[in-house]
């Protein structure tokens, strides 16, 4: 009678942690797509006014974002990697988003092919 009582109460606080964590991973779904205009429109504006620390902190923000578009990818790329040389701020923020892309065109193994490594012949 033990075992079972053990048993009942680790699967219920197995349970209820998993519907914690996937509660916590829908509510910071949520946030990035709420904030990502914003972000983006403050990652603008700062390179408007050529403000380097401001550039760095919301594209940053805007690398992590789960929402965020290719072309906005493209665009932050674009400005990292032509800023880079004169400012070293920007350096991270050229990793991080090159490390974006590639997630972005990573390649998906489907049935049927060589497990989503490309081939070179």
């Amino acid at each position: 009678m033990d075992n079972s009582i053990s048993l009942i109460i680790a699967l219920i606080v197995i349970v209820v942690g998993g519907i914690l964590i996937q509660y916590f991973l829908w509510r910071d779904r949520i946030n990035d797509r709420r904030v990502l205009d914003k972000h983006w429109n403050k990652f603008l504006k700062s390179e408007s006014l050529n403000d380097i620390k401001g550039i760095a902190f919301y594209g940053d923000k805007l690398i992590w974002n789960k929402h965020l578009t290719k072309e906005q990818l493209k665009k932050i790329i674009e400005l990292a990697n032509s800023k880079v040389a004169r400012y070293s701020e920007l350096d991270k923020l050229k990793n991080n988003a090159y490390n974006k892309k590639l997630h972005y065109d990573r390649i998906f193994p489907r049935s049927g092919s060589s497990g989503g490594i490309k081939q070179s012949w």
